[in-house]
């Protein structure tokens, strides 16, 4: 049987509980409101330093527009102080509800949540798609109460029109379906119409930009001229990051925040626990660059350094000993500071334009890692764990790419059918 305030004061006035107990009840009923609605758990209550009353901070991601930046909630008692936190939670997240707000109005909104709860790059991609194809555009300034799914079916075709490809329109589709979910959680509205809808693939543009690997052939290329246009020219110092790349699977940005002391030479392990990131701040719009640590906790990994990539870090501490760059960086400028990613770029293309081999992006020596381990038979799981995915079905679904040639694919399955039993050949 649940106690009520009635009888709570019955049972008070009969001296069989006392004011203590009346607390402590209190406190736990608003504890397990707090996690049932809004799945926080009870802030820390701190007590004041004359002992008359308590205090507690809100957190940062429920703070009120336009109030106090860093508030704080109060009460003389502790259930009295967790109750003004309970009602500023409900003032918060309930109370800015308006039955003339929009998506958009819900999208900023939820950018706002969003930040701190994930990594810069994401948010920075998740407001980048927002800013390009969502803000502004008559969807989304629908009042929520008035959406349905034929608005949301019209809006994807929309994106139709503008020979978005089908991975772009897929995640404009994920953003609208993500902020639709987070305004049912906060009762904004009931459904999210966005989840039922559907993408012809078939009516977006053909996507040009190809997830490529290097080639066997093109890798032998990459190596002899790196080595020939260094110690001959000493040229293209950078064409070694390539070779790291693809002898590793390391991302870029893992590679650049690279230190020397990462590197045990003897044990031939790497040790990543950093990312060199570029993003857009979406509070000022000004680009920054900065180390962070990890992208996740598979992300921080130690990997074994097979002979080729101890090579390749070996020789990028020949070229930077030689232009005098005793810097603890891997991939150092020659003013000693790290690179961003896209001077790296840059120099790579400058490279394969010289050698006269198509540029590919940074990214896909990655891509060669794991497509090369896995055409030689490694396991799919040890790759998985070099590459820092946190499932083997990324690393099969997302970075492992054929590389034979049509003659050579085509000759593999003449042999196979050349190596077909007898029987087969016998008369019907």
């Amino acid at each position: 049987m649940e106690l009520t305030v009635e009888m709570m004061k019955k049972l008070l006035d009969s001296a069989i509980i006392n004011n203590e107990d009346v607390e402590r009840a209190q406190i736990e009923t608003i504890k397990e409101a707090l996690m049932n609605k809004y799945g926080i758990k009870a802030p820390k209550l701190t007590q004041r330093k004359n002992r008359k009353g308590y205090v507690c901070n809100i957190p940062g991601k429920y703070v009120i527009p336009g109030g106090p930046k860093r508030p704080q909630v109060s009460g003389s008692t502790q259930a009295e102080c967790l109750k003004n936190f309970y009602d500023y939670i409900e003032k918060s997240v309930v109370g800015t509800y308006d039955k003339n707000m929009t998506l958009q109005d819900v999208c900023e909104e939820w950018l706002r949540k969003k930040k701190g709860e994930i990594n810069e790059t994401t948010l920075d991609r998740y407001d980048s798609i927002y800013r390009n194809h969502l803000k502004d555009t008559e969807f989304s300034n629908l009042t929520l109460r008035k959406i349905k799914k034929f608005d949301c079916d019209d809006y994807i075709k929309t994106l139709y029109h503008k020979k978005l490809a089908y991975r772009t329109v897929k995640n404009i589709k994920t953003l609208v379906s993500q902020v639709m979910h987070y305004a049912i959680m906060r009762e904004y509205m009931n459904t999210n119409y966005m989840s039922y809808v559907k993408i012809n693939a078939n009516l977006c543009a053909v996507n040009e930009y190809k997830k490529e690997a290097w080639t066997d052939e093109e890798l032998c290329i990459i190596r002899k001229k790196s080595l020939e246009e260094w110690n001959e020219h000493k040229k293209y110092r950078f064409s070694a990051v390539i070779m790291l790349s693809a002898t590793t699977g390391c991302r870029i940005g893992e590679l650049l925040a690279a230190d020397w002391s990462d590197i045990d030479f003897e044990k031939k392990t790497f040790t990543i626990n950093k990312n060199y990131v570029n993003y857009r701040d979406v509070d000022t719009g000004n680009y920054v660059t900065q180390i962070n640590h990890g992208k996740n906790v598979a992300s921080r990994r130690s990997i074994d350094l097979t002979d080729e990539a101890v090579f390749w870090f070996k020789e990028m501490k020949r070229r930077n000993d030689h232009l005098g760059l005793y810097s603890e960086h891997v991939i150092v400028s020659r003013k000693g500071a790290r690179l961003k990613h896209r001077a790296i770029d840059a120099r790579i293309e400058t490279f394969c334009n010289a050698i006269h081999i198509p540029y590919k992006a940074s990214h896909t020596g990655r891509r060669t890692y794991a497509t090369a381990l896995k055409d030689y038979g490694v396991p799919i799981s040890e790759i998985s764990a070099d590459l820092g995915h946190s499932s083997i079905l990324t690393t099969h679904a997302i970075y492992y790419k054929r590389r034979n040639s049509r003659e050579k694919a085509l000759g593999q399955k003449n042999a196979a059918f050349v190596a077909t039993p007898h029987h087969w050949n016998k008369p019907a």
